[in-house]
C-alpha cells in the first residue's frame, strides 16, 4: 500500500482484499459448519453471525462420542503442552563459538552458547520473565478454546494485544467466522482480516470520542440511547511494503493496521501499525494446494455422521421397544390407558385385549454397531493415549511401570506428527511475541557481554541470533523419554552379554553418567541429585571407611593366629614388627 495514497483510495483497496479473502475461504465453509454442528456446536456455526446468541445448540446431535473425545484430546493437549502448574519450555542457543588460541576462552570453543554461565543465567531470567508475563495475562484461560478449534474445525487463531492500562498481554480467540487470513509464499500466515462487531463504548475507549464524532455525526444521541450498540469493524493487519527509513513512528512498522467501519467502507478509522504480526493461526495439518486446515473432525466425518445416524436409530428402537405401538379392535377406540398405574377394563379378554404391535425387538445388534464406531471415532482423537491408565484400570489390566512408559512414549511419537506444528505455527510465535512486548518494555534483562559482541558480529553480516524454544512439558518428556530410556536400557543389556566374555568391558562406559542419563530419562528432578563434588567426597568417605574396616579385620585376624601360637616372637621376625617390638605371647 503507497504513503501517496488517500485515506479513501486505502479503505477501498482493504475492502476489495477482503471481499477476495472471503471468496478463498467460501469453500470451507460448508464442511466446517458441519463439523462445528457436530462436535463443537457451542461454538456456533458460521451461518449463525445474525443469529441472536444464547439460542439452544446441539439439538441434532444423537451420539456424544466426537464431542467427548474432541474435549479429551483438548484438555490432554493443554495439559501435556502447556499448562501453569509445570515448566513447559526452555530457552536455547544453539550457535558455537571459536576462540584463538591466545584467548584466555579457547577451553569454551566449539561449545553451544547457551552452555556458556552468563547465557545460560541470562536465558534462565528470560524464562522467569516471559514465564511472569504469561501468568499475568488470561493465556491459560484462551488456550482450551484455542486449541478445541484446532481439533474440531481445523484452523485457529489467537490475538496477541497488549493492555498498558493493566500492564499485562491480553489473549483473544476469536470465531472461525470472524477471521480470512492469506500466506507468503512459504505457506507462513502473514495477514489476518478481521470483521466482528464492538460497541461505540469500546470504539470511544481505543479511538477517542473526538475521532469517532467524526465517523458518527450524531455520536451523542447514539451514545444516549444505548452506548452498549455494536458495530461492525474491519481490522486488517498485513505485512507492509512501503517502509521508510526515514521514519519512525507506528505507521511505519513491519505490519500495517487499518480500522474500517463496515457501514461506513470510505473512511479510515484508525492506523497504526506492529512490529510483528499480533495473530497466531494454527492449522492442525493443512494440505499443501488448501490454506485452510483439517483436523481430526475432518478425518473423523463419516463415522461420526455414521455414528449419530446410529444413535438415532437406536434411540428410536430403545423407545418403541419400552412404549411401543399397540394394537387393538375398533371398540376400544379412546378406551385404552397407557399411563403407570393406569387400568383398562374391557369385557372380553380375548377379543378386546389391547396387545402390542411389535414383539421380540432386540437391540444388540445394532449396539455392537455403535459401540464399534464410537470406538473408531475415540481413534480419530487419540483418546486412548490421555486415558491409558483410567482404560487400564477399569478393565482391571495390571501394567508395570515398563509397560506404562513404553505404551505412552509409543502413543506419544504417533502423537507428535501432529503436534509438531502446534508447536511450529502456534507456540513459537506466540513466544516470539511474547518475548517481543516484554523486550520492549525492557522487563528482558540485558544480555551478557559475550552475547551481545556475537550478536553484533552477526548484524554486521546481516544475519540474527536467535533464540529457539525446547519444549520440555509432559508430552514432550514422554517422546524424549522413549529414544533415552530404550537406549540406555539396549546398551546395559548388550554391556550385560559382553562382560560375560570379556569383563573389562564395563571400563568402556561411564557408569555415573548412565545413572544420570537414566535417572533424567524418568524425569527425575535435577535438584535431588548431587553435584558431583558431592558425589566424589560421599565414594572418598565410603572408601576411606572401608579400608579402615578392611585394617581392622586383618588386624583382627592376626591377633587371633597370636594368640593360638606357643611359641615366642623371635627378634627381628614380622610378628614382632607388628607387635610393635613385643617379646613373647603373654599367657
Amino acid at each position: 500500500m503507497d504513503n501517496l495514497q488517500t485515506d479513501r483510495e486505502k479503505a477501498k483497496e482493504i475492502t476489495d482484499h477482503l471481499a477476495i479473502l472471503r471468496l478463498i475461504r467460501q469453500p470451507y465453509e460448508a464442511q466446517i459448519d458441519e463439523v462445528i454442528k457436530y462436535v463443537n456446536h457451542s461454538r456456533r456455526k458460521i451461518i449463525d453471525k445474525d443469529i441472536n446468541k444464547g439460542l439452544k445448540t446441539g439439538i441434532d446431535v444423537y451420539d456424544g462420542t466426537a464431542i467427548s473425545a474432541a474435549n479429551i484430546l483438548t484438555d490432554g493437549l493443554c495439559g501435556y503442552t502447556a499448562t501453569p502448574s509445570l515448566i513447559w519450555y526452555k530457552y536455547t542457543l544453539p550457535g558455537k563459538l571459536n576462540f584463538p588460541r591466545t584467548s584466555g576462552m579457547r577451553g569454551w570453543s566449539g561449545k553451544r552458547m547457551d552452555e556458556y554461565p552468563e547465557v545460560r543465567e541470562w536465558l534462565t531470567d528470560c524464562e522467569d520473565v516471559t514465564w511472569s508475563a504469561f501468568l499475568r495475562s488470561n493465556f491459560y484461560d484462551v488456550i482450551p478454546e484455542f486449541i478445541k478449534d484446532g481439533v474440531s474445525i481445523g484452523t485457529s487463531t489467537m490475538l496477541i494485544e497488549e493492555d498498558l492500562k493493566k500492564d499485562r498481554i491480553v489473549f483473544t480467540c476469536p470465531h472461525f467466522r470472524e477471521g480470512y487470513f492469506a500466506e507468503d509464499r512459504y505457506g507462513v500466515v502473514d495477514t489476518y482480516f478481521r470483521v466482528y462487531k464492538i460497541s461505540l463504548r469500546d470504539l470511544i475507549d481505543k479511538f477517542t470520542i473526538e475521532r469517532m464524532s467524526k465517523i458518527f455525526l450524531d455520536l451523542t444521541n447514539m451514545l444516549k440511547r444505548n452506548p452498549f450498540e455494536e458495530r461492525e469493524v474491519l481490522h486488517a493487519t498485513f505485512p507492509r511494503r512501503d517502509i521508510s527509513p526515514y521514519r519512525i513512528d507506528n505507521k511505519n512498522m513491519p505490519v500495517a493496521s487499518y480500522w474500517i467501519i463496515m457501514d461506513k467502507q470510505n473512511e479510515i478509522l484508525g492506523e497504526d501499525g506492529y512490529e510483528e504480526l499480533p495473530s497466531v493461526t494454527w492449522r492442525w495439518r493443512k494440505n499443501n494446494d488448501e490454506i485452510c486446515g483439517r483436523s481430526p473432525s475432518w478425518d473423523a466425518y463419516i463415522e461420526i455422521m455414521k455414528g449419530n445416524q446410529q444413535g438415532k436409530t437406536n434411540l428410536i428402537a430403545g423407545h418403541k421397544a419400552v412404549d411401543g405401538p399397540m394394537v387393538a379392535v375398533e371398540s376400544m377406540r379412546g378406551k385404552i390407558f397407557k399411563e403407570a398405574g393406569a387400568t383398562t377394563f374391557v369385557q372380553n379378554m380375548e377379543r378386546e385385549k389391547p396387545e402390542p404391535l411389535l414383539t421380540n425387538m432386540q437391540l444388540p445388534y445394532g449396539i455392537d454397531q455403535q459401540d464399534r464406531t464410537d470406538k473408531i471415532i475415540r481413534e480419530f482423537f487419540y483418546v486412548d493415549f490421555f486415558l491409558m491408565l483410567n482404560r487400564a484400570a477399569f478393565e482391571k489390566v495390571e501394567l508395570t511401570a515398563t509397560q506404562t512408559i513404553g505404551m505412552q512414549a509409543e502413543q506419544a511419537t504417533v502423537l507428535s506428527i501432529r503436534t509438531g506444528r502446534l508447536g511450529s505455527e502456534a507456540y513459537n510465535p506466540t513466544h516470539d511475541r511474547v518475548f517481543a512486548i516484554e523486550d520492549r518494555n525492557r522487563r528482558i534483562p540485558m544480555p551478557p557481554d559475550l552475547l551481545q559482541e556475537q550478536i553484533l558480529l552477526l548484524s554486521r553480516k546481516g544475519r540474527k541470533t536467535k533464540i529457539e524454544i525446547d519444549y520440555v512439558g509432559p508430552l514432550a518428556q514422554v517422546q524424549k523419554r522413549l529414544v533415552k530410556y530404550q537406549a540406555i536400557r539396549a546398551g546395559l543389556e548388550f554391556l550385560g552379554s559382553m562382560q560375560q566374555i570379556a569383563p573389562e568391558s564395563m571400563d568402556e562406559v561411564n557408569i555415573s553418567q548412565i545413572i544420570r542419563e537414566g535417572l533424567d530419562s524418568i524425569s527425575f528432578p535435577a535438584n535431588c541429585l548431587n553435584s558431583d563434588e558431592q558425589r566424589d567426597k560421599i565414594r572418598q568417605v565410603r572408601q576411606q571407611k572401608r579400608e579402615m574396616e578392611e585394617s581392622i579385620q586383618a588386624a583382627g585376624e592376626i591377633g587371633k593366629v597370636v594368640q593360638r601360637t606357643s611359641k615366642e616372637v623371635q627378634p627381628g621376625s614380622p610378628m614382632e614388627m607388628i607387635m610393635g617390638g613385643g617379646g613373647g605371647v603373654k599367657e
